[in-house]
């Protein structure tokens, strides 16, 4: 592919949106036109967006903070910024969009109606686990946690809000659904502790 059609390529994935300054928070992403709810918003699937994935000992020998530079895309997977669209999405603990990777990139998908002029959010938390990453919030949503933490650190009702709707890391969901299960299995096993009538200490 010529250098021309691959910068048009490029430039395909934000016919829609735009840079600007948020207040308090550097840079944002904002809708440049209305979007309904399950829209996809930006697709960046242009097969280079996994390049220069490291462990995080490999990020943190390389001097890169956690919750400063990272971006987790698996048990062990990271990614630096690297300039791509996401790099500028903020967080919020009321988005109204969610990140879905794919095998060549990610798509950002709408979780509700978006005005133009709507600055683009997520739930960092989305890709959050198994990791000590902790990061302030200020979002202002009227629902901020105040900390922005790993996914099993959610609310179960948000926790199944975003499963459903299919915005969180493979690798997040997987580990949601073990916790589940271990769940499940001590509260059948302390189940049938009570009703085998064991003694249980006050």
């Amino acid at each position: 592919m010529s250098d021309v059609l691959s910068r048009l390529k490029k430039l395909t994935k934000c016919l829609h949106i735009y840079l600007a300054e948020t207040p308090g928070r550097g840079f944002g992403i904002f809708a440049a036109r209305a979007f309904a709810q399950g829209s996809t918003l930006v697709v960046d699937e242009d097969g280079d967006y996994y390049a220069g994935e490291m462990t995080l000992a490999e990020a943190q020998a390389r001097g890169y903070d956690l919750s400063q530079d990272l971006f987790q895309i698996g048990t062990d997977a990271f990614l630096l910024p690297n300039a791509n669209l996401d790099d500028f999405v903020n967080h919020s603990c009321d988005p109204n969009t969610g990140l879905r990777l794919t095998p060549a990139g990610y798509r950002m998908i709408a979780l509700r109606a978006i005005a133009q002029g709507d600055e683009l959010t997520y739930d960092y938390s989305t890709y959050i686990s198994g990791t000590p990453e902790r990061m302030s919030c200020a979002c202002g949503a009227a629902n901020c946690r105040g900390t922005i933490g790993a996914f099993e650190t959610l609310p179960p009702a948000l926790q199944d809000r975003y499963l459903a709707a299919g915005v969180v890391g493979r690798f997040v969901a997987a580990a949601a659904r073990n916790a589940a299960i271990q769940d499940a299995a001590r509260a059948e096993s302390g189940a049938g502790v009570r009703a085998g009538g064991e003694a249980v200490s006050a």
